[in-house]
């Protein structure tokens, strides 16, 4: 299955490359053989043999646009969005030095033909910069499709993204106004009131962050690890008062990685659906680490799944998914390891 959807994505890759080939060729044709007649009028109209020129002109048109799309293929395709400005200028160039040298080439080529004579020098000139504007002018074309389709892509990836953030807040949101979770924290903070009133404080304190967090960073698609982490902490706290010694919590993570950016709310996510679908008791204390692995922040919780599992749109971990998807050639990883479950997010550069 997977050779024939290679093979599929390829031919259907050479269709779109034929298509767009044939359109700037014909482009070519029109543009060439016009200024063509157009310079030659007078020549054509005295009776003069236009066999030939035309013949030239098909020639070195054919031999432009393929050689220019052979210059897109190597330079254009392989830039990153970094080097894009920089290869199409190279680009350019090396075009108009193609089309000059080509010129010279299919001039000398034709002199084998019965009947043709050496050109003057000042006829190479002249075809050579004709030739050189041309190819450039081909380049421009075919950098220009480039460009149009690098921002039609991007608007497309835009939209993606903004529908994926607003599932994203809708689940966390979801998550954080739960009747069950806002009815066990308010319990959970008239317990603490009497016993110890400055834990109750710090308890307001962190809730009224886990509330505020997805409105103050509702609009953006990536976030700072640190500030993001300064958002679990405050929900384990919240939690870890609801708990009352059966959730524990180890974050190891540098400085230099806080620095780093990961996908909005997909630490937290991760973090609130290790408590919504793991049994936490006396016996089974549930355990959360956050840690730093390579290019990667690791998210792992103790797999102790309850026996009666609470309701789920499933959208959660395919949100945070299909969202890196959009910014990250890295996959997320997801896998269950030794009673563990584990999730690497790909850090993002700022």
């Amino acid at each position: 299955m997977q050779v024939k959807f290679c093979i599929s994505t390829f031919v259907l890759q050479m269709k779109k490359d034929l298509k767009i080939f044939l359109k700037i060729l014909l482009t070519g044709y029109a543009i060439v053989l016009g200024v063509n007649l157009i310079a030659n009028y007078q020549y054509y109209a005295a009776g003069n043999d236009w066999h030939y020129s035309v013949i030239f002109c098909i020639v070195v048109t054919t031999l432009g646009c393929t050689g220019g799309m052979g210059i897109y293929k190597f330079s254009v395709r392989r830039a990153d969005s970094k080097e894009h400005k920089y290869n199409l200028f190279i680009s350019v160039l090396v075009s108009g030095v193609y089309g000059v040298v080509l010129m010279i080439l299919v001039m000398k080529g034709m002199l084998l033909l019965p009947g043709m004579q050496e050109h003057s020098t000042e006829d190479y000139v002249m075809n050579s910069i004709w030739a050189a504007l041309f190819s450039m002018l081909i380049s421009l074309i075919i950098m220009g499709q480039e460009v149009l389709k690098r921002l039609r892509n991007a608007m497309i990836e835009n939209e993606q993204m903004k529908q994926e953030m607003i599932r994203s807040q809708f689940e966390t949101l979801k998550n954080q106004v739960n009747p069950h979770f806002l009815f066990n924290s308010l319990n959970t903070l008239t317990a603490i009131i009497p016993e110890k009133p400055e834990v109750a404080v710090d308890f307001v304190q962190q809730l009224s962050k886990v509330f505020r967090y997805s409105l103050q960073y509702s609009g953006e698609n990536t976030i700072d690890i640190g500030q993001e982490l300064k958002i679990v902490e405050a929900y384990l706290f919240v939690n870890k008062q609801r708990y009352d010694g059966k959730l524990i919590s180890e974050i190891n993570v540098s400085d230099e990685t806080k620095q780093k950016k990961i996908i909005t709310q997909a630490l937290l996510m991760l973090v609130e659906n290790a408590i919504k679908h793991n049994e936490i008791s006396n016996i089974k204390p549930l355990t959360i680490v956050i840690t730093e692995e390579g290019n990667n922040l690791a998210v792992k919780n103790s797999l102790q799944r309850k026996a009666i599992p609470e309701p789920s749109t499933g959208m959660g971990i395919n949100n945070i998914v299909k969202r890196y998807e959009l910014v990250s050639d890295i996959p997320v990883m997801i896998k269950e390891e030794n009673n563990w479950f584990i999730v690497k997010l790909p850090l993002l550069e700022k």
